[in-house]
């Protein structure tokens, strides 16, 4: 990527791992309807970032007359029940639009996204 982005995500509680199963199915479990939309989506497209404004045209229906970035931030704000149930950090990274742009980017790793993928067949 040409521009320089800093990585974001909660540092509270260690990494989803391989052994983590039960963690995300508690994880996927405590899904608010709209966060678990969009965390599938990132789920089908692990290791590749996605804007905002990608989430909001393909997962939440299109643009309103609301800021896209924030109306991503809101509806992934249902994840912090499952965040703290499954006392691991998110499973998801998001980085800060760089100066003079607007909207986070966000991506899941290909490993994370295994582990969420397993548990969900085992629902």
């Amino acid at each position: 990527m040409g521009r320089a982005l800093r990585r974001r995500g909660t540092l509270r509680g260690p990494r989803v791992g391989p052994e983590d199963l039960e963690r995300a199915a508690v994880f996927l479990a405590e899904l608010a309807p709209q966060a678990r939309q969009v965390f599938q989506y990132m789920l089908r497209n692990p290791g590749r970032t996605i804007h905002c404004t990608e989430l909001v045209d393909k997962v939440l229906g299109g643009p309103n007359e609301g800021d896209p970035a924030r109306r991503v931030a809101g509806v992934l704000s249902g994840m912090s029940k499952g965040r703290i149930n499954s006392e691991r950090r998110y499973p998801f990274y998001w980085w800060e639009a760089p100066e003079g742009s607007a909207g986070a980017t966000y991506a899941v790793r290909p490993s994370v996204a295994a582990v969420f993928l397993a548990a969900q067949l085992g629902e």
